[in-house]
């Protein structure tokens, strides 16, 4: 049995970034990491445009204020001038037209007044104001995006911007699923006297989606050694396979055997962790392999902490994606045995700049619904076997943190 942070090392270090690469579109770019550096295309700004509503004139005509200036043209967007500015004109523009010729500032029309032919300007401007430079933000040929950017909706405005409709990106990682119990039937199906419903396939489904993984449904497999092997080398073609059941030490646990029949490296079957102490984790080549509990919230817990860093790294995503802090404990919290590192179901809330953490009522390992009541876990060290209220503790989010998060 090996300490939590040994084996998520283990998992990290024997997991690597999907080679495969895919190209997609603007509208299937978000959160995606990007394979390929990018350039533009295009000069941003294309041209020198005014970044006000006003008038394009010569900033030494203003030298003595009011003054009186010719309107040669107006300017609107899309719209590119005709004329030149000369001394003693201007031109009427609008916010993202071409700067005229001859002009080198622009007076926002909140300082002028319209004399129908003319405009009377009522405050000096200096050469350059309100005027964006071709160039200023990106030059054609620059590289805006580098190899390895996980893309946001900033990034994809510089994608349309610069003419990149389509990019390479890496593919996700394939993730088979197989729930494993003769027990087990399908959501759809009323259980008879015995049996229960197959429910971790399916939240292992949604953690995998919410991870930027692919994940693919292999069904149930019985308790028998032929059925169980065909499943598993079927998902062994995947980049990762999860199965749920079968790890303990029961007469009919005969996912380890059968993976180690599989040809599957098995490199730790024990963690010192509760809940999901029996987890298994093997590789088969780049194929990496968890065999988890059948308790629910055993097998919830087991991807937060060691499938979901996996796929990150896999996934080539550098970003965080177990968000840890700190909070204070609101109930007191005792445990009758201390000698592995604890993960307790809990309701954790931001207000008034404090973080607070509720154990949430828990029937233990097989309890889901408790799970719905939490957004977060607390996370008790091996050796503490108890937390009076009052006291700071360590949390982990399922997903992002409060953004009014603050440290307890």
């Amino acid at each position: 049995m090996i300490p939590v942070d040994k084996a998520l090392q283990i998992i990290v270090e024997k997991s690597d970034v999907i080679e495969r690469t895919e190209t997609v579109g603007l509208d299937s770019a978000n959160g995606r990491i990007l394979a390929e550096d990018i350039f533009s295309d295009i000069d941003i700004p294309p041209f020198n445009k005014s970044s006000m509503d006003g008038y394009a004139v010569i900033s030494e005509d203003l030298t003595s204020l009011p003054a009186e200036l010719d309107v040669i043209e107006e300017i609107p967007a899309g719209y590119f001038p005709t004329k030149r500015v000369i001394k003693g004109t201007a031109s009427k523009i609008m916010t993202g037209a071409p700067v005229s010729e001859g002009a080198d500032a622009v007076v926002m029309v909140e300082n002028t007044e319209d004399l129908q032919g003319k405009v009377k300007i009522l405050s000096k401007v200096k050469k350059g104001d309100n005027i964006s430079i071709k160039g200023e933000d990106v030059k054609k040929g620059e590289k805006i995006l580098s190899k390895g950017t996980k893309f946001r909706c900033q990034e994809i405005s510089m994608l349309a911007s610069t003419g990149n409709h389509k990019v390479k990106v890496l593919s996700r990682p394939k993730v088979s699923i197989l729930a494993t119990g003769t027990e087990l039937v399908e959501p759809d199906r009323f259980p008879s006297f015995g049996q229960i419903r197959n429910s971790n396939s399916y939240s292992l489904f949604a953690q995998c989606q919410s991870a930027g993984a692919n994940p693919e449904y292999l069904g149930i497999s019985v308790d028998e050694e032929k059925d169980l092997m065909g499943k598993i080398k079927k998902g062994l073609d995947s980049d990762m396979l999860l199965i749920s059941g079968g790890v303990s030490m029961g007469d009919y646990d005969f996912v380890p055997s059968i993976l180690k029949e599989a040809d599957v490296k098995i490199v730790f079957e024990k963690v010192a962790i509760k809940p999901g102490k029996p987890v298994l984790f093997g590789t088969k080549g780049k194929t990496l392999v968890f065999g988890m509990p059948g308790n629910p919230v055993s097998t919830m817990v087991i991807f937060e902490l060691f499938v979901k860093p996996a796929l990150k790294k896999m996934s080539g995503d550098t970003a965080n994606c177990n968000f840890k802090g700190k909070a204070r404990l609101n109930k007191d919290f005792k445990r009758k045995r201390a000698e592995r590192q604890e993960y307790i179901p809990a309701a954790i809330s931001c207000s008034g700049g404090k973080t607070t953490a509720i154990p949430v009522e828990s029937h233990g390992s097989a309890d889901m619904m408790s799970l719905t009541k939490a957004n977060g876990l607390l996370m008790i060290p091996t050796g503490v076997d108890k937390i009076n209220a009052g006291e700071i503790c360590d949390v982990m989010w399922f997903s992002a943190a409060d953004p009014s998060y603050m440290p307890a």
